[in-house]
C-alpha cells in the first residue's frame, strides 16, 4: 500500500510526552500525525496499578494552555517533607515560600494520556493506533517513513517519543547513550491510611533506596489515599513483591513511619527496574528524540515526565521560531538549538538524581553526617530553600 500522506511533523509514541507535543502542534497550525503501538481500546483502559506521576507546576501551566485542567484529574502537591531515615537532617518544601499556592498534582498517569487522547480527537489530529514505523528515511526536504502495513508517509520533521527502548532512536540517532543500573527496582501502588494527606509529599532516604508517599484522590467513599513509589534494592524488592498485603502493609509501616496512622489497604502492586540514561546526541537528519526516548531519571525527584514535557515546549519553541523566520525547521541548524535549549538541564538531572541515590543509599558514617549537615543548612538557608522549591515546580 502506498499513499503518500504528507505531514508537517509526526511523532511517534502517543504517551504523555508524545500526545502534549502532537497536541501543542496542532494548536501551532501544524498538520500533525501520531504513531500508537497499542490498539486504541488498550489506552483506554484503567490502569490497574494507577501509577502517578508528580506534574510540577511549571508542566501544568504548559498543560494548561493546551486545555488540559490537572485539578481536575489529580491531587495538589502543597508541601514537600524529606528526611535521612538514619539521621536528623530533613527538608520542608512549602509552595507559599516561593509565592505559589502549590508545588505541583499527582495525577494517574493513564487519565492524564486518556484526557490528552480526547482533546487530540476534538482537535482532529490523525492518531494512528495499532500501528508502528518499520522504515525511515531522510532527504533533503522530508523524512520519508513506511509503517508496517506498508502505508508510506511524508514529514517535514520525525519526533521520537518512543519510551527508553526507542527502536527508531537506535535506528536513527546513532550515538552513544549513557545508562547506569541503579540496582534498584521501584514498587508503585496505592494505598489507604487512617489519616488525610493534606498535600503533603513525603520521601525518606533508606539505606535500601528512596520512599515516596504521595498525595493522591480519595476514593469514592472519601477514604484517603497515597501513591507510592518505594525504591528497593534488587533482593529487598524480591521479598516485598512476594508479600501478602498485610505483611507488605507492615513492613511500608516501618519503613515510612506514623506521620499519616496506619496503612490499611493496599491496591495492586506493579514494580519496575531503574537506571539512568541520556543519549549523548538528540538529533538526526530530520528527526529528534524527546522524553525517555531522550533521558532517564531516577524517579526519587519526580522530574521524569517533568523534563519530558519541558522538551516538548522547547521543541513546540524552536519550530515557531524558526517558521517565523522562514527557516527550514526540521534541519540541522533549526534542530540543534532545540538541542542546546534541552541538553544540559536533562543531563544535569539525569547525574544529580543518580549521585542523590548513590549518597543517601551510601551508609559511610562520613557521608551520613555530611547530608545531615547539608539538609540542615539547606532548611536554614531561604534563598536556598526557594531555588530547591522553584526547581521542584519547574519554574
Amino acid at each position: 500500500m502506498s499513499t503518500d500522506a504528507h505531514y508537517d511533523l509526526i511523532i511517534s509514541g502517543a504517551g504523555m510526552v508524545g500526545a502534549s507535543l502532537a497536541l501543542a502542534a496542532r494548536q501551532s497550525g501544524l498538520r500533525v500525525a501520531l504513531f500508537e503501538k497499542r490498539p486504541q481500546p488498550v489506552c483506554a483502559l484503567a490502569d490497574p496499578s494507577e501509577r502517578a506521576s508528580l506534574v510540577a507546576n511549571g508542566s501544568q501551566r504548559f498543560l494548561q494552555e493546551l486545555g488540559i485542567d490537572l485539578a481536575t484529574l489529580g491531587s495538589k502537591v502543597e508541601r514537600m517533607r524529606v528526611w535521612d531515615a538514619e539521621n536528623s537532617g530533613s527538608i520542608h518544601l512549602d509552595a507559599e515560600e516561593a509565592g505559589e499556592t502549590f508545588l505541583g498534582h499527582i495525577v494517574e498517569n493513564r487519565r492524564l494520556e486518556q484526557q490528552l487522547h480526547a482533546a487530540l480527537a476534538e482537535a482532529g489530529v490523525t492518531v494512528l493506533y495499532a500501528q508502528e514505523i518499520a522504515q525511515a528515511r531522510a532527504d533533503q526536504q522530508h523524512m520519508q517513513l513506511t509503517a508496517k502495513d506498508g502505508t508510506e508517509y511524508r514529514a517535514t520533521l520525525l519526533a521520537i517519543a518512543e519510551g527508553r527502548q526507542s527502536p527508531l532512536r537506535k535506528q536513527l540517532i546513532q550515538a552513544p547513550v549513557f545508562q547506569e543500573d541503579y540496582g534498584q527496582d521501584a514498587i508503585t501502588a496505592t494505598v489507604w491510611m487512617e489519616k488525610p494527606h493534606r498535600g503533603i509529599a513525603y520521601q525518606r532516604f533508606l539505606a535500601t533506596g528512596p520512599l515516596a508517599v504521595l498525595p493522591f484522590s480519595a476514593d469514592a467513599e472519601n477514604h484517603p489515599r497515597a501513591s507510592i513509589v518505594w525504591s528497593a534494592k534488587h533482593a529487598l524488592e524480591r521479598r516485598l513483591m512476594a508479600m501478602d498485603d498485610s505483611a507488605f502493609l507492615a513492613a511500608l509501616q516501618l519503613a515510612f513511619g506514623p506521620q499519616l496512622g496506619h496503612f490499611v489497604r493496599i491496591g495492586k502492586r506493579s514494580s519496575y527496574p531503574l537506571s539512568g540514561l541520556h543519549s549523548s546526541r538528540y538529533t538526526g537528519e530530520r528527526c529528534v528524540v524527546l522524553g525517555d526516548s531522550a533521558h532517564g531519571v531516577h524517579p526519587l525527584a519526580g522530574l521524569g515526565v517533568n523534563l519530558g514535557f519541558r522538551d516538548a515546549q522547547a521543541l513546540i519553541s524552536t519550530i515557531r521560531d524558526a517558521r517565523a523566520q522562514h527557516e527550514d525547521w526540521g534541519d540541522d541548524p533549526a534542530l540543534r538549538r532545540y538541542q542546546r535549549a534541552r541538553r544540559p538541564d536533562n543531563l544535569l538531572n539525569v547525574m544529580t538524581c543518580g549521585a542523590l541515590s548513590h549518597l543517601f543509599s551510601n551508609r559511610s558514617r562520613g557521608l551520613a553526617r555530611l547530608r545531615d549537615i547539608g539538609m540542615l543548612g539547606t532548611a536554614m538557608l531561604p534563598p536556598v530553600k526557594r531555588f530547591l522549591i522553584r526547581q521542584a515546580m519547574g519554574l
